[in-house]
């Protein structure tokens, strides 16, 4: 109690760098609403001033093009809008290995990346040579994480994991093998960034599935692990949802805070 009572809370920036057009029955599984969404792509920054991380990388501007999406800002540049020099990042949370979330890696040539253990096992495992699973994922970002794993860079996380006093690491599964997300303590209550843990508050109000998972059940049971790690909904931050920017303080077209 006396180490939460001295801890800062934390500051949690929402950053859109790309924006996808589609439509509903695309993002939500067994779904025939032909609705057009325009779904946001995320990074994040986790700070309070003494501890700062990077939540997901985001993707290339050659791979959000070649996905047929739409690129909005340099992840980079976003980062300096909220006083945070990529460079000079030590830390980078990586919440699942998909493109749009692990690319961008090059950015960040101090960063420790960490990474759930049967993530990175899940990807460079047997079941990848089906293309169900490949079409979700950039081989040279694993291939990337490989290698810096060979160096000492990645901090491979079996489960729940503290990386600061404050901010904590938790397994999920469900949208891949190992996603996680991650717990912070802010001023205005204990949040989860969630990324595509829940790509979308539908999804969660409805306890629905979106269309590209690994395992139902376990994505389903995910949401009961969200709702009682963070303060309320309101407190969960989706991987894929423009809401997530209108619901939080806004310091710009593409960037919010939760405080």
């Amino acid at each position: 109690m006396e180490r939460e009572r001295d801890m800062k809370p934390y500051k949690i920036y929402i950053l859109q760098y790309a924006l996808r057009k589609c439509m509903m029955c695309e993002r939500v599984m067994g779904s025939t609403d032909t609705t057009p969404v325009e779904v946001p792509y995320y990074i994040w920054v986790v700070t309070n001033g003494e501890h700062t991380a990077v939540v997901d990388m985001g993707a290339t501007e050659s791979n959000i093009t070649k996905h047929g999406r739409f690129w909005l800002e340099h992840p980079a540049s976003l980062l300096d809008k909220v006083g945070v020099n990529a460079k000079t990042v030590e830390h980078a949370i990586v919440t699942h290995l998909h493109w749009d979330h692990a690319g961008n890696y090059e950015l960040f040539p101090r960063a420790k990346f960490h990474l759930q253990e049967d993530e990175l096992a899940f990807w460079t495992g047997k079941h990848v040579k089906h293309r169900y699973f490949s079409r979700a994922i950039e081989v040279e970002d694993v291939c990337a994480m490989v290698r810096y794993n060979y160096d000492g860079r990645v901090n491979l996380v079996s489960g729940s994991q503290e990386l600061f006093p404050g901010v904590t690491l938790h397994r999920m599964g469900g949208h891949t093998k190992g996603i996680q997300v991650v717990q912070v303590q802010t001023a205005s209550g204990t949040a989860v960034i969630a990324s595509d843990a829940c790509a979308d508050y539908l999804l969660l109000r409805t306890n629905t599935p979106s269309t590209i998972m690994c395992d139902v059940p376990g994505y389903l049971d995910g949401f009961d692990t969200l709702r009682r790690l963070a303060k309320d909904e309101r407190h969960i931050l989706p991987g894929h949802d423009i809401e997530a920017l209108h619901i939080n303080r806004r310091l710009s077209e593409r960037i919010a805070v939760l405080e």
